[in-house]
């Protein structure tokens, strides 16, 4: 079901019943936005002009189920993930929706969350979650010679998205009792819209926060190149030689990692079995006679499979994804936090202000 007005809400909120039953009164008011029996997905009216799509239930003691979901409930509350409301400029005689939307409560695995947000958000606006959470949204594109008067009409869109980066929480709650003692940032995105413009169409409102960009090391990997270049060569002769798919063959390369890793040498990073730490890995790339050379080469390619590769497209697609783990493996990356802006919506970035 799609709500992708601030009368849809409220049009929605006068036709759904409230939910009376030994576990909710009237005075309770948990409407159901859908399915009655996901009583958890709810409408909940502030006043007339707020409305807040809650992905929790009320309840007068969240802790009875233990403190860990009981600071999730808690900050849920708190925090809901789709908030609708009917702001005034600064006039106070024109209006303007607003849509508030929250992300996940916890650093990963929030899929109730998630699922809401998929359901629930407006018609072309998305939310995406993966290495990075982002709300992708339709931009506003107007013809040129047509001016956006006081009614904000717009004369025309565009099949144009934008991505709105939203942090997740980096605060990992323990599960032993142990209560969260450092509260996150209140990570939000906000979108505007005029009453009168096309289904679809938001203008983000903000906040910009920092976005992680991956940077490669360019010093690092320039003294690294040469024997990186000299090892992909070396692997693409032995690996359709090599029976890296065979698990017997895997026990043994594995087996083999571990030995020399508990041969005395300590390397960072090292408890993972088979794994091959960047000091390890590094050590290898740049000894031709390395007894590991053969593992390093069996652990990239357990990864890309390098049998088939017989077109150009094909070997271009392969020495990509060599390249992206050689920088993982032999740590040649870093995360660096960008404070992005709005180039997309330059044009009309104030129109709202």
């Amino acid at each position: 079901m799609k709500l992708n007005t601030f009368n849809d809400v409220a049009k929605r909120y006068s036709e759904i019943k409230p939910l009376v039953s030994k576990h909710h009164t009237l005075e309770d008011d948990v409407r159901p936005i859908a399915d009655r029996r996901r009583k958890h997905q709810r409408i909940e009216r502030v006043h007339s002009n707020k409305y807040i799509l809650r992905d929790t239930l009320p309840m007068e003691n969240p802790n009875r189920y233990g403190p860990w979901y009981g600071n999730y409930l808690n900050l849920a509350t708190e925090r809901p993930p789709i908030t609708w409301e009917i702001l005034h400029d600064k006039k106070g005689n024109l209006t303007y929706e607003q849509i508030t939307v929250r992300g996940g409560i916890t650093h990963s695995h929030d899929t109730s969350r998630y699922n809401f947000l998929r359901e629930y958000l407006p018609r072309h606006m998305y939310f995406h979650s993966g290495s990075k959470h982002f709300i992708r949204h339709k931009v506003i594109d107007i013809e040129k010679g047509v001016i956006v008067g006081e009614e904000g009409i717009v004369r025309s869109t565009t099949n144009k998205y934008v991505d709105r980066y939203i942090p997740r929480p980096e605060y990992r709650w323990q599960s032993s009792g142990i209560p969260v003692t450092e509260p996150e940032p209140d990570y939000l995105l906000t979108f505007r819209r005029k009453d009168k413009w096309p289904i679809g169409v938001w203008d983000f409102s903000g906040p910009f926060w920092p976005e992680p960009r991956v940077r490669i090391d360019k010093r690092k990997k320039k003294s690294l190149k040469p024997h990186i270049d000299k090892f992909y060569e070396w692997m693409c002769i032995v690996g359709p030689l090599m029976p890296y798919d065979d698990w017997d063959y895997r026990e043994r390369m594995v087996t083999e990692i571990n030995e020399h890793k508990q041969s005395g040498v300590s390397y960072l990073g090292a408890l993972q079995d088979g794994m091959l730490p960047a000091t390890l890995a590094t050590e290898i790339v740049m000894d031709y006679n390395h007894p590991l050379r053969t593992h390093l080469a069996w652990h990239f390619l357990t990864q890309t499979d390098i049998r088939g590769v017989d077109t150009q497209e094909a070997k271009r697609k392969f020495r990509n994804d060599f390249n992206r783990r050689a920088n993982d493996l032999f740590d040649l990356q870093y995360t660096d936090m960008i404070q992005m802006t709005d180039h997309a919506n330059k044009k009309y970035a104030g129109e709202l202000k």
